[in-house]
């Protein structure tokens, strides 16, 4: 919340998006670990949400991790505030995402390209 009040929204959001070393980024660690409170916060940010709806690779990773770690409570806030159908879900089956230039950890054992 600190760093999102000492950037724009749009800086703020690529900072978000930003993959860690194991290309994980911060909204797909939150959702990993069910933190619903840091979920509401990042959602109602326009510019995240703008993020997620218009980027198919962002919104592929969420949708993979809500299936990956369900939990019904952060399945229905986050398909809530992105507007996640199952049209939605069907579009997204057929998506491929752009392969990280270097992957480690558990993207690289768990998600194919």
């Amino acid at each position: 919340r600190k760093m999102s009040a000492l950037l724009d929204g749009n800086a703020f959001a690529a900072l978000l998006f930003k993959n860690d070393g194991y290309n994980v980024n911060a909204l797909e660690s939150a959702i990993r670990k069910n933190k619903v409170d840091t979920l509401q916060y990042l959602l109602q940010l326009d510019a995240v949400k703008m993020e997620c709806q218009s980027n198919k690779d962002i919104m592929w990773r969420i949708v993979w991790w809500l299936n990956k770690k369900p939990n019904d409570v952060t399945i229905k806030m986050v398909g809530e505030a992105l507007s996640i159908t199952q049209e939605t879900v069907k579009e997204l089956q057929t998506h491929k995402i752009v392969k990280p230039e270097s992957m480690t950890g558990f993207a690289e054992k768990h998600i194919s390209y």
